[in-house]
């Protein structure tokens, strides 16, 4: 029988094995000898120099001193130092408060002051206006007095004829009207000024020469509407342009009074002596001459109170 060989083994296959190093062999030496000079103990540039060595240290020292943080003791206060110290902050914002209450206090007053002296000069600038206005509207009143005299008198008459018409101008001219100068009442209400003002009495008599100028100008729009229809009725039954003949009519100004008229000739002007344009022109005049007596009268209410308004003004708040 043949016998039954096992498995050969190549000698190709066969692992190779390197013999160990020993320790104390030249070749573990020399390996030892090949790492780098950073790991050798024995290398020259692990030694230090005293000197840097010296430096390094009292770095470290020093950062170590000012890591160091020193804690001072804090004493402990009581409570009445505690009361102490709320008082005063207490008093000196309270002391803050009262010195800007004081300021504002005195720059109200001094806004408050100014506003009445510029409302002290426009009310006597409306009293100016008041007297000149008065003035006129007093001679149409004595014009238009004179003119319901002729009601029932000859017209036809030249006398008669001419004062007809020289009444009827003088009496019907005039639509001068009493305009205020309200800018310093207008400021004292929209700048608030009136709210700072704590003498009720002041205040009262502000609003009252307020209201007897809004009083005015609704008697104003009643007059008017009169004038306009006398001024109609009056074209219908007199030729006006006869007026603008200068070789008929003479023209003079005399002042406040207004025109003055002289006729040149006796001749008769023209009239529509037609009954009922006759009494609607008479019932006009008279309706006029009332709603101009009531406006006059207003004007010279208006007039005292804002004489005496000025007075109480300029006393009050010591103006010159």
């Amino acid at each position: 029988m043949s016998e039954r060989s096992g498995p050969k083994v190549r000698e190709s296959e066969s692992p190779e094995v390197s013999p160990k190093s020993e320790v104390g062999s030249p070749k573990s030496e020399e390996e030892n000898n090949s790492a780098p000079d950073s790991y050798r103990d024995d290398t020259p540039n692990s030694e230090l120099n005293e000197s840097e060595i010296k430096n390094k240290s009292e770095i470290v020292n020093r950062k170590s001193e000012m890591e160091v943080h020193h804690h001072p003791e804090i004493e402990k206060k009581g409570l009445k130092e505690y009361l102490l110290e709320g008082l005063m902050i207490f008093i000196a914002v309270m002391m803050g408060f009262f010195a800007e209450s004081i300021r504002e206090h005195i720059t109200d007053g001094e806004h408050e002051k100014q506003s009445i002296e510029s409302l002290v000069k426009a009310v006597a600038s409306d009293t100016t206006q008041l007297h000149h206005v008065m003035l006129e509207a007093a001679g149409s009143i004595k014009a238009i007095n004179s003119l319901m005299g002729l009601k029932n008198m000859d017209l036809t008459r030249p006398a008669n004829n001419q004062k007809f018409y020289l009444f009827s101008l003088a009496g019907f001219s005039n639509d001068t009207y009493f305009r205020s100068n309200d800018g310093a009442l207008q400021q004292l209400n929209s700048s608030g000024t009136l709210r700072l003002i704590s003498n009720r009495a002041t205040i009262d008599s502000i609003f009252k020469y307020e209201l007897l100028n809004k009083t005015i100008t609704a008697q104003e729009a009643d007059d008017y509407f009169v004038f306009k229809e006398m001024l109609t009725t009056m074209a219908k039954v007199q030729d006006l342009s006869f007026f603008q003949d200068t070789s008929a009519v003479r023209k003079q100004l005399i002042g406040a009074a207004g025109v003055q008229y002289t006729f040149m000739s006796s001749k008769l002007l023209p009239i529509n002596n037609d009954k009922v344009l006759m009494q609607a022109y008479f019932n006009y005049a008279s309706l006029y001459m009332a709603t101009k007596s009531s406006y006059n009268y207003m004007l010279e209410k208006q007039l005292d109170f804002s004489r005496r308004l000025i007075i109480y003004l300029k006393t009050t708040y010591d103006l010159q």
